[in-house]
Formats: structure tokens, sequence, C-alpha cells
């Protein structure tokens, strides 16, 4: 299998595909289930959808025989010794009282989102070079034990899609003293980067 394909299948959090066929019809059955999550309309297949059953069986179709393995990094493990993982409000509270005037930023994320795997190796760097001055978190918004929504909403880290509150992936929040400075969805690099660097300069 190559790179890509296996790259792909780790952002939606699959198993090795072949051509078997009824694998792939189990693949298909969840990658329909995660189209849902991300769907505001179950009936209407979104955009998300396609992408994420265009990437399934694009996977499918490569050689089985290739079973080359990739190193496991933050971002396929997302877990690190310099990005501190949070579940609870008292938690966060605790961080930014440990943190002092240094900024914090919250990565809000899923492990199944392409484009949270796209922005972690940024996220780590950044994390790993910024020890001094910054506090890199990490909130999984899948963790059903994680008081997610209620940190989103404390800091307003959230849009409105057709009347309900909508969270981007990935979601980036900077604090500083418990004082919320700005919030923004991307996986621009060089977006992240110059906001970290605007707010440690």
């Amino acid at each position: 299998m190559s790179h890509f394909a296996l790259r792909c299948l780790r952002a939606l959090n699959l198993s090795r595909v072949t051509k078997n066929v009824n694998t792939i019809r189990q693949v298909h059955r969840r990658a329909v289930e995660r189209a849902r999550l991300v769907s505001p309309r179950v009936h209407e297949p979104s955009r998300n959808f396609w992408l994420l059953l265009t990437t399934v069986f694009a996977a499918s179709l490569d050689d089985p025989s290739d079973q080359d393995e990739t190193p496991a990094t933050f971002a396929t493990t997302f877990q690190s010794e310099n990005v501190t993982p949070i579940q609870k409000v008292s938690d966060l509270e605790a961080m930014l009282a440990e943190a002092g005037d240094k900024l914090v930023v919250i990565f809000c994320m899923v492990r199944w989102c392409p484009f949270c795997r796209r922005i972690a190796p940024t996220v780590e760097d950044i994390a790993a070079k910024g020890t001094q001055n910054l506090v890199m978190l990490k909130l999984d918004m899948d963790d059903q034990d994680a008081e997610s929504s209620r940190i989103v909403a404390r800091y307003e880290a959230y849009y409105m899609q057709q009347n309900r509150y909508a969270v981007g992936l990935p979601t980036f929040v900077f604090l500083r003293d418990g004082t919320k400075l700005e919030h923004f969805s991307s996986a621009d690099d060089a977006r992240l980067r110059g906001a970290v660097k605007k707010y440690t300069a």
C-alpha cells in the first residue's frame, strides 16, 4: 500500500484495506457513518462524504503486497511530551494557573480529521521550540470523557451553521492570563506560526 493511501486511511482511522469485497463494503459503511458526523443533513451527502468515499476506494486499488510502514509521529498518535492533553475545564484552569503569563494555545482536533493531521507536525514543532514562553494543549473533540463543548463555548470558539453551533477542525484558541486573544479554524502552517510569533514576540 502506498504511503499516500496509508496516510488517507489513518486520517479516516481505518485499518489496512485490501481488494476483498466484504472489506470494501465494511469500509464503505464506516465512511458513511463518518460522513454523517460532519454533515448537517444526514439524508444529503456532503462534500466530506464524497471525499471519504473517494479516498477509501482509491486506497483499495493499491497493491496490498506493499506493506511499508511509516514511523509513528504526532500526526498519527497525537501523543507528545510537548503537547499536553486536557479533558476537563478544571484541567484547563490548572494549566492556565501554571502557565502564568505564557501564551497558551488550545489545539482542538479529532484523530480522523485529515486537516488536523496535516497541521500536527507544525503544532509539534512549535510546541517543542517554544517551551520557554508557550504552552500547547490538545483537546480531542471526539473524546466522550472530555468537556470539549464547555471549553469551546467558554471562549466562543465556534461559528453558526444553519442555526447550529459548529466547530471547525482544527481550531486554535490563543489565551494569556486566562483571557482569549483570538481563535481561528485553519490548517495553514504560516497562519499558525504567525499567530504564535505575534503573541510571543
